[in-house]
């Protein structure tokens, strides 16, 4: 047991010990002079060696890459957003087409139910005033017999 477990410390040791001594690498720095006048060179300014330069100038471009790269995702973040909105907009309009045409289709079949049913009923105004004329002949028949009746007592 005491074996293993020396066995796996001694491979822990082998393993990290590269990594825990490495150093990271240094970039030379490069050197940045300002000039005067009257100095050895033919006019007032800056005088940069070639690294510091040519650090200048990949500064330069990886600045233009970068600001290029984060323009980029913030076009796509918002073209995402947008189509995100546009997408649920579709859907909404699409939602409310159907419920608006599912409504006019309950409707219309709701007023040619109605329309039927009031065209298919038959007019019995006719046998109503009948009825009507017919009662009220009975009744005075009933009247009449019932005072003459009466009467005679």
């Amino acid at each position: 047991m005491w074996n293993k477990i020396i066995a796996l410390f001694v491979c822990f040791c082998l393993v990290y010990t590269p990594v825990c001594f490495a150093e990271e690498p240094t970039l030379p720095k490069g050197k940045i002079t300002g000039l005067s006048k009257g100095e050895h060179a033919p006019y007032t300014g800056v005088l940069l060696d070639n690294i510091a330069a040519a650090r200048v100038f990949s500064n330069k471009k990886y600045l233009e890459e970068q600001w290029q790269l984060k323009l980029q995702y913030e076009l796509g973040k918002q073209k995402a957003t947008l189509d995100l909105t546009i997408q649920s907009q579709k859907a909404s309009l699409d939602a409310l087409r159907e419920k608006h045409t599912t409504l006019m289709k309950l409707k219309d079949d709701e007023i040619k139910r109605l329309s039927d049913l009031a065209a298919g009923k038959e007019d019995y105004t006719t046998w109503w005033a009948v009825g009507g004329v017919i009662v009220g002949i009975g009744l005075t028949i009933a009247v009449v017999y019932a005072v003459d009746t009466g009467a005679n007592r």
